[in-house]
């Protein structure tokens, strides 16, 4: 069976309703439609529109927000501190995003800490907000713990995911990636499609390696590069939670306490490059291409046919996806499942698409 594929704009559209129809108020619903189509749009289905299930059965429960819970605990001209309020991830983190952009126009730089906050998908989709507003990005969240510290045998730290984004007048080059060897949704994915995990990627729930994703959703995942890994996952928490007031590892399970708040931090640093741009004869957007190029026409290994940049694969999927998205035949029986229970058109109808 052909899986049929649904215009961005349409899923979108579809995503907004159902959460509108669940209780969200509009701007919210327009955040966490667009972040869960972002992810999608740019190949990274374990943080798509998968996610609306959980999404919607957390808002039931009372876990989650759909209004504007956000509110500013203390400020200063580089700095904030904000409390999210238990409001959807996607919509704390586009305010602190904007917060943290408007402050380093004004001062060069900023750091804007979300505490109580939720689940925000792609973390990249924010470090390029603001790589696209002329800023050098970090954007940073701390997880529910999952991966021991090396030699452990107890969850003690989350994945902690990390984005780093800088300007570029072809778009932003960006990396973005989960401090475990792999992020959850990557498993969960697997398991929702039916394949097997590489071996290195988590434990079953004895601390033995496993290729199963379901015996891995019951274990432990593993630092990506052991000791480095958790390393950098541990001053995650530092910058993220700890900064935001809290004693760390405080996160919850988005999977396992479906009925309780997330109570994750996330993190937004913003470097106005403009800023930067007179100490040398070129703004850094340009050097930032010249650089990208440059690492794109180095000499290529024997059998590799391209180099990329960071960021590059992303964003070619996304300019493939924005022609129509293909998604997962589960994910497309559970959207279309939502949206006939809150009474919105399918997306995947010929007359809708």
């Amino acid at each position: 069976m052909t899986v049929p594929a649904v215009l961005p704009e349409r899923l979108v559209r579809t995503v907004r309703e159902i959460l509108t129809a669940s209780g969200c108020t509009d701007e919210v619903a327009d955040a966490v439609a667009l972040g869960l189509v972002d992810a999608d749009l740019h190949g990274v289905a374990s943080h798509g529109v998968s996610r609306l299930g959980i999404y919607l059965e957390r808002l039931r429960a009372g876990a989650v927000r759909g209004d504007d819970a956000v509110s500013v605990v203390t400020e200063w001209p580089t700095g904030a501190v904000l409390d999210a309020g238990h409001s959807f991830g996607a919509w704390s983190a586009s305010r602190a995003t904007d917060l943290a952009i408007a402050k380093a126009r004004e001062s060069g730089m900023a750091i804007v800490v979300a505490r109580q906050a939720d689940h925000f998908g792609r973390a990249a989709a924010f470090s390029e907000r603001m790589a696209d507003a002329g800023m050098v990005a970090i954007v940073a969240a701390s997880t529910a713990p999952l991966m021991p510290a090396v030699g452990g045998a107890e969850p003690v730290i989350g994945n902690n995911p990390i984005s780093i984004a800088a300007p570029g007048t072809a778009g932003a080059p960006f990396a973005d990636m989960a401090l475990s060897a792999v992020a959850l949704g990557k498993i969960i994915e697997a398991e929702r499609a039916g394949r097997d995990i590489p071996t290195g990627w988590a434990t079953d729930a004895e601390g033995a390696a496993t290729t199963d994703p379901s015996a891995a959703r019951g274990g432990l995942l593993l630092p990506a590069a052991g000791a480095k890994g958790f390393g950098l996952a541990f001053f995650i928490e530092v910058l993220t939670s700890i900064l935001g007031g809290g004693e760390g590892g405080e996160a919850r399970s988005l999977y396992k306490q479906r009925d309780e708040p997330n109570d994750c931090s996330h993190i937004f640093m913003a470097i106005d490059a403009n800023r930067f741009g007179a100490a040398a004869e070129a703004p850094v957007a340009e050097r930032v291409d010249r650089f990208s190029e440059r690492i794109r026409s180095s000499r290529r290994a024997p059998g590799v046919d391209a180099i990329y940049a960071p960021g590059d694969l992303e964003r070619a999927a996304a300019d493939r996806n924005r022609e129509g998205l293909a998604l997962a035949q589960a994910t497309i029986d559970e959207l279309e499942a939502l949206a006939a229970d809150a009474g919105v058109a399918s997306p995947f109808d010929e007359e809708t698409t």
